[in-house]
Formats: C-alpha cells, structure tokens, sequence
C-alpha cells in the first residue's frame, strides 16, 4: 500500500500575498486542488492524507467535492513547524503501508510520471526522493 502525505498546513506567510498561496486561484482551480488531483489520479497511490491547519478541515471536505477527488483520504491537523506536520500525517497511514510519499501542497507540478518513478525506486531501494 502506498499513502501519500501532502503538506497544506503552512500560512503562506513568506509569500507576502494577502491570501494563503494554498487558495490563490491558477487555471480556474486553487493551487492545493492541482496537488491534490496529482495524488488522486496516480495510479499508485491508495491512499491521501492531507494535513491541514486546525479549522480548516470543512475547507478541504468542500474542495474535495467540488473537485470530485474520489480517492480515499483523511485530514489531520498540523503541527507547529512543518516536520511538527509531516509527523502528524505519518502517524496517519493506514496500517500496512508500505512507502509513504510526501508532497508539499503548494507544489503541484509534480506530475504523474515523476510520482510514478519515485514510488518504483522507493520500492526497489526502500527510500528515494524525487528530482525532475
């Protein structure tokens, strides 16, 4: 099993925009609901844990049905730094999941491909991280 763990807990708050970067509109969709589909459409993926800022959670149940995100996926609060977080999302997986990939939700250019072979090399050499 494999989860995926993306990061949208930060405030955004070195960007300087009056908006949390997460929700700035690109190509008629937020910028976390583009990682977000990454993730919900890679095949070898199970699993999306989405780890969130407290009192946002309604936010992300919103998005998800907006956007019609189908795959299976959790949402659990941060922590005060982002390995606070990242943390927080691992303790999240469902029993039995054997690579966890880890994404920063305001990234979402990652695309298919690069997830793919990330998660193929995790499995061949028990750890990878991925570099277009």
């Amino acid at each position: 099993m494999v989860s995926a763990i993306i990061v949208a807990a930060g405030k955004g708050t070195r960007m300087g925009a009056q908006v949390d970067k997460l929700w700035l509109e690109v190509a008629g969709r937020p910028v976390v609901a583009h990682t977000w589909k990454k993730f919900n459409d890679a095949a070898a993926v199970d699993e999306i844990i989405l780890v969130v800022r407290e009192g946002m959670q309604s936010h992300f149940t919103a998005l998800a049905e907006q956007f019609h995100f189908q795959k299976r996926f959790r949402l659990v609060a941060g922590g005060a730094e982002r390995q606070d977080s990242v943390w927080n999302g691992l303790a999240a997986v469902s029993p039995g999941t054997e690579i966890v990939a880890i994404q920063d939700a305001a990234r979402p250019c990652t695309g298919a491909e690069l997830i793919a072979a990330t998660i193929a090399a995790a499995r061949e050499t028990g750890a990878a991280t991925a570099a277009p």
